[in-house]
Order: structure tokens, then C-alpha cells, then sequence
């Protein structure tokens, strides 16, 4: 299983890959280097978010005059909305505004949790990496996102999961190849009428009437051999 779980990503700027631990020193390299080039050139603040849930990443270049609206729009497109529920930042000594500016929140070594959903909440992690002071028009830059983990259909074991029974998953690893999706199918008599729901690159894969992302599409779906 944990060959199965193996979550790494690729780095937007040189495009190789690295392990969950490691990808966010390697992306300060390139960050540090662009800092140096930019110097004296019109910069503003940005600020190096990692996100996490369990085996699921994302390293954001976030610039710093925002505020943490900006932040939740940007999740919420990209790994969690389905119904429009609410959601909210928080901290276990304080709360956080959503009108908060993201280079006062994400100050050195500050982590804290965003849910979205009352209902079935989904919770994921942000910490604070580093500040850096660049010359980039864009607003909020994906500088890399896990690789679509590897998994497997649990009756075949041989290909790739494309569904999941958002039923059985309470109670089993309920993940389906399409031709293993259809013999479950015959099994279970909720997975046709509302309970198969696709495998999706996201936290909120499963629940609720998550169905996948705007930003990132392309990892976004199933593991590919």
C-alpha cells in the first residue's frame, strides 16, 4: 500500500519530480534564484504557501497584498466546491479573517487549517514557507501539485481506479476500474442511482457531489499507467 500511496510532484520551473517531502526545499531554490535576478527591479511581496491534505499537496506563490479570500476562491476551484457550501480559515490560538492580508496570516513557521463544508468538512493544512520579493505580474502561481496517486481497482487489482462508491467507501477501499465498476454495479444498488462518483486529484474526492476542479484538469483525474 504504500508503494500505492507514493505522492510526489513536479516542479513548474525545471519540471522534475520529487517527493512530497522534498518539493517544497527544491521549489525555494528556484524562488531564492529568481529573487536575486529581480533585485532592484519593481517587486512586490510573495509568499510560498504548501497545502496538505494526508498525500495531497499544493505549493502556491501567493502575493502577499492579497487577502485570504483570494486563497479560499483559489482552493475551492481547484480542490474543493460542489455545492457552493461555506467555509472558513482557522488557527488553534486565534481566528483568521477572510478580509486578512495573506503576508500578515503566513508569517515564518504559522500553519493553519481552511474547512469548507459544515456538513461533510473537508479540512487541509496551510503552512507558511518563505517570503520573497519578485517581479511577477500574476496574482496566484501554482508552483507544483502531487501527481495523481496510484489507485488501483480493488477487485483486479490491475488497473486503475475511475470510480468510486461513495457507500461502500465508509466501510472498504471502494475504488473501480470501469469494467469492475459495472460487475459492483450488480452488487450494490445505490452505485448506479447516486453513489458512483469519479476519482478526482482532490481531498474532497468522495463526498458530498465533488466531481473535480476548474484549475489543473489535467491532474486532476486518475492515476495513468
Amino acid at each position: 500500500m504504500e508503494e500505492e500511496f507514493k505522492s510526489e510532484g513536479k516542479c513548474l520551473f525545471c519540471e522534475s519530480k520529487f517527493p512530497q517531502k522534498e518539493i517544497g526545499k527544491h521549489l525555494g531554490t528556484h524562488l531564492t534564484k529568481m529573487e536575486k535576478e529581480d533585485a532592484g527591479d519593481t517587486q512586490k511581496k510573495f509568499c510560498h504557501i504548501e497545502v496538505e491534505a494526508a498525500e495531497m499537496f499544493l505549493h502556491l506563490l501567493v502575493r502577499g497584498n492579497l487577502t485570504m479570500k483570494s486563497i479560499d476562491r483559489y482552493l475551492r476551484k481547484i480542490w474543493l466546491d460542489c455545492c457552493g457550501h461555506l467555509s472558513n480559515f482557522g488557527h488553534k490560538n486565534y481566528r483568521i479573517s477572510t478580509k486578512e492580508r495573506v503576508e500578515d496570516v503566513f508569517q515564518p513557521r504559522v500553519k493553519i487549517f481552511h474547512d469548507y463544508d459544515y456538513g461533510t468538512t473537508t479540512r487541509v493544512f496551510l503552512r507558511a514557507r518563505k517570503h520573497y520579493s519578485l517581479n511577477l505580474s500574476e496574482d496566484i502561481i501554482l508552483l507544483s501539485r502531487n501527481e495523481p496517486l496510484k489507485l488501483m481497482c480493488v477487485t483486479c487489482r490491475r488497473k486503475p481506479a475511475i470510480n468510486i462508491c461513495s457507500v461502500c467507501l465508509w466501510d472498504d477501499y471502494a475504488f473501480f476500474c470501469e469494467k469492475c465498476s459495472a460487475k459492483h454495479s450488480e452488487i450494490c444498488d445505490d452505485f448506479e442511482d447516486y453513489a458512483e462518483m469519479p476519482v478526482v486529484n482532490s481531498p474532497r474526492m468522495g463526498e458530498c457531489g465533488y466531481s473535480g476542479g476548474e484549475i489543473d484538469t489535467e491532474r486532476d483525474g486518475p492515476y495513468k499507467i
